[in-house]
């Protein structure tokens, strides 16, 4: 949070998680991005919805609809992360490009939405933000910036660490360490059949721009419970186990007053006072373009080499040569010897087509060579002709001349 603050990466599986993505897909599951509603999506289909550090608001018509979903089956897994708004206020900073004041209009997580989102089976997270290194299951973790579990069902399971207090040391300059953090709880939903919850406060874990240890393998745990019901012993016999806090003590996050979410959110729309949610967009429907196949199958061998001037004759339709035989007909008395040929190719004609063109290219020739010569002939008379220079004397000489004309001779 402190060395990037402003979270530009996109959080999608092709970018900043990019790596939990090819896990995933290593370890045989199947992954698809929900770019619709919840209430878009057909869940019987699914067996585990992800939310990683989700950031928009939901509509009503989604919280119901995942709901109904969780009872039928479905489960669900979020990696929340930091929301407090005191730290949203201290840091902000001024933007020299906009010359405004840059602040958070949410945390790395909207931890408020999230609430809304699985308070009905008496979940929610908190707004404190915590830091640290600390060992579960024999795994080095390390908890970047994330938030705490406030409130859990009494029947699940919750597993709490020691950490320090980064929401303190950000807003007073001071080090605290605060202990028995909940951070990680698993829960089986009461309903026959229903589907299994797990929360997790950090998702830097699985960010590929924050990132200093994976948590895969917290990940495939998770899932491992999620999907086949398995509760992993590492976690359920931890001694790092504590009983689910109620959070009755402490009130749960709020969203920032004054916030402007809606004009970047697909949910919100501008209102006086607070936002309020638009109306439900319709979910998209794909018509699928039906397949006109052009070409024919190739056979089996097509990839072997061929052989040159393969064809099968029997195939081929060859030219009737007979047809253009000449006819010969036995001769009659009194006619001389020649074969009875259709005017059509009648000998000679050929020829006699191109005897008659070739004067004509050669007269046309001729005009243009005699033009030729014509124009040539017209400009070398046009031209005047070019005179003689006179030669000048030299000054010299002149005055020479001059002075012998007049007959004076020179005085000294």
């Amino acid at each position: 949070m402190k060395n990037d603050p402003l979270d530009w990466n996109g959080d999608h599986i092709h970018t900043n998680f990019r790596d939990m993505y090819q896990h995933l897909r290593s370890m045989g599951y199947f992954v698809e991005v929900l770019g619709a509603p919840i209430t878009c999506f057909d869940a019987s289909q699914y067996g585990t919805l992800m939310m990683v550090d989700s950031e928009e608001e939901y509509f009503p018509e989604e919280i119901t609809k995942l709901r109904r979903d969780i009872d039928n089956g479905l489960s669900l897994i979020v990696f929340s992360d930091w929301y407090n708004t005191s730290v949203m206020r201290k840091v902000k900073f001024y933007d020299e490009n906009t010359r405004q004041w840059w602040m958070p209009d949410t945390g790395g997580a909207n931890v408020p939405a999230l609430n809304d989102l699985i308070s009905v089976w008496g979940m929610a997270f908190s707004d404190g933000l915590y830091e640290g290194d600390f060992t579960l299951a024999d795994h080095d973790m390390y908890y970047a910036s994330g938030c705490s579990i406030a409130r859990f069902p009494e029947d699940g399971i919750v597993i709490a660490k020691n950490l320090k207090d980064q929401g303190l040391e950000v807003l007073k300059q001071e080090t605290a360490v605060v202990e028995g953090v909940p951070i990680l709880g698993l829960y089986q939903t009461p309903s026959d059949g229903g589907g299994r919850i797990a929360l997790y406060g950090d998702s830097n874990c699985l960010d590929d721009s924050h990132r200093q240890k994976d948590c895969f393998w917290l990940l495939d745990a998770l899932l491992q419970y999620t999907s086949y019901s398995m509760t992993p012993p590492s976690l359920s016999h931890s001694h790092s186990r504590v009983p689910p806090p109620t959070g009755t003590d402490k009130p749960l996050p709020q969203r920032l007053e004054g916030n402007h979410l809606y004009r970047y959110s697909k949910v919100l729309e501008a209102h006086l006072g607070d936002p309020k949610p638009r109306p439900l967009p319709a979910c998209p429907h794909l018509s699928w373009a039906k397949p006109q196949p052009l070409n024919e199958t190739a056979p089996s061998n097509l990839w072997k080499h061929q052989k040159l001037l393969s064809v099968d004759l029997d195939k081929v339709a060859l030219p009737n040569v007979r047809a253009y035989r000449p006819q010969v007909r036995p001769l009659s008395p009194g006619e001389s010897g020649a074969w009875d040929i259709p005017g059509g190719i009648m000998p000679g004609r050929y020829n006699q087509e191109v005897g008659q063109t070739i004067p004509v290219f050669a007269f046309l020739g001729a005009m243009v060579v005699l033009s030729f010569f014509v124009v040539q002939l017209t400009k070398a008379k046009s031209k005047p002709k070019r005179r003689k220079p006179r030669i000048k004397r030299p000054t010299y000489l002149q005055q020479q001349t001059t002075t012998t004309t007049s007959g004076k001779n020179p005085t000294v």
